[in-house]
């Protein structure tokens, strides 16, 4: 059975920027572990009539409305009166919702009486069910609504994940028998995202029709994520299996994981796996791949280190690149990726290396070669390659950002095809 759900966002403040709704995302993923799927996300004002349409439109759409926000005690929380006046009711006192404050404070060790706007927190509608939270003062409302159901969530970001996980999900799992929901992400890089879709046209328009594919572009990948919905869990996995099998027969040149990850964690499993050591020698990256491969577990096991090159006589003198090449062309060339590549693998004695070197800007650089130019090698000793890559419109952040993960994925193709 399809189950569907609004999620609703109540708060001025995310609407103007201040904070990101985070909690949207959290109960979003909760849901679809339990096969119920996320119809539409709303973020509305702290305003009666945008909250009332809200919930009518969430109503005519979804089995399942989840809200948060706007149940606090100040004037701007006006989401229980909103409640009351979808459902044409009246807010009537819970002396439940006093006894959980009272805990609270307790426990807290807060000894001072509540005040008016705490009591006025135990005001809730009168068709709805209070639902205990533990971790803070706003209650937590559960209503029967027809043959739907809203629920009303606390805003926090720690009180909602608590009610969520220890109460909403159990009661959602009782309450419906939804369908399975199964996803799995592959890995793709080397190929833009429209011409991938125009490759693998006629493959997807044959997908059964309880497969959805999805392209996900990052930087310098894209991660295509099939999703099956079902009744039988083990066969929507074995169909999208298939389905990835297809999919190597007509582009697999691109594919660089079949569980999709960050591309770190994907270089780290191949060298892990295939008992290699990788170092790295970084000019124009700075040293940002190798934070990139360092910041996953258990790196230690196959990064040896890595030499941050980023003065030309250091290239010479530490790497044993020839001057007369760097003079002949420039120190952002591909004859200097690979020299610098090679250089580092001998000083740290590794099976695999990566260099890179290139123009991060604002300015030129020394040699005249404009921003946004770039070279990575990748070399085994035996067999290097390289690529130059050009992304003039970038600021330096992001060119340092891209030009790593460039290079992560080229170590990983090359791994790969080395190892085939």
């Amino acid at each position: 059975m399809k189950i569907k759900a609004t999620l609703l966002t109540i708060g001025d403040e995310i609407l103007i920027g201040q904070i990101v709704d985070t909690n949207s995302a959290f109960i979003a993923k909760q849901l679809n572990k339990i096969g119920i799927q996320v119809e539409e996300i709303l973020s509305v004002q702290d305003e009666m009539i945008h909250i009332i349409e809200a919930f009518q439109r969430g109503i005519t759409k979804s089995n399942i409305i989840i809200v948060t926000g706007g149940l606090g005690p100040t004037k701007d929380d006006k989401t229980k009166a909103a409640l009351c006046q979808f459902l044409n009711c009246e807010l009537v006192r819970e002396e439940k919702v006093i006894e959980n404050i009272i805990q609270l404070f307790e426990a807290r060790g807060y000894t001072k009486e509540l005040n008016n706007l705490n009591q006025e927190q135990a005001l809730i509608p009168e068709k709805s069910k209070f639902i205990q939270n533990k971790y803070g003062t706003a209650p937590c409302l559960w209503t029967d609504f027809e043959d739907k159901i809203i629920i009303n969530l606390p805003g926090v970001p720690f009180e909602m994940k608590g009610l969520v996980l220890d109460d909403i999900i159990p009661r959602l799992k009782n309450k419906f028998e939804a369908d399975v929901i199964v996803h799995r992400d592959i890995l793709v890089t080397g190929i833009s995202e429209s011409d991938l879709a125009i490759l693998l046209e006629d493959w997807e328009n044959q997908l059964p029709d309880y497969i959805h594919l999805a392209y996900l572009p990052n930087r310098t990948s894209i991660d295509l994520r099939f999703t099956a919905t079902g009744i039988d869990e083990v066969y929507l996995k074995e169909s999208i299996q298939q389905e990835i099998n297809k999919f190597k027969v007509i582009a697999g040149q691109y594919l660089i994981s079949e569980n999709s990850g960050k591309a770190q964690r994907v270089l780290g499993d191949i060298l892990k796996q295939n008992n290699l050591t990788i170092s790295t020698t970084e000019s124009c990256t700075g040293g940002n791949i190798a934070s990139l491969i360092t910041s996953i577990s258990g790196s230690s096991s196959y990064f040896n280190g890595s030499v941050v090159a980023y003065a030309t006589n250091v290239k010479t003198s530490v790497l044993g690149v020839n001057a007369d090449d760097i003079d002949k062309f420039t120190v952002v060339s591909e004859q200097v990726a690979e020299q610098m590549s090679k250089g580092v693998r001998t000083i740290l004695n590794t099976d695999i290396a990566i260099s890179t070197t290139g123009v991060a800007g604002p300015n030129k650089g020394e040699d005249g070669k404009d921003v946004g130019t770039a070279w990575v090698a990748v070399t085994n000793g035996e067999k290097t390659i390289t690529r130059s890559y050009f992304y003039p419109y970038m600021d330096r952040e992001d060119f340092i950002k891209t030009v790593s993960n460039n290079a992560l994925n080229l170590a990983i193709q090359f791994i790969q095809k080395e190892l085939s």
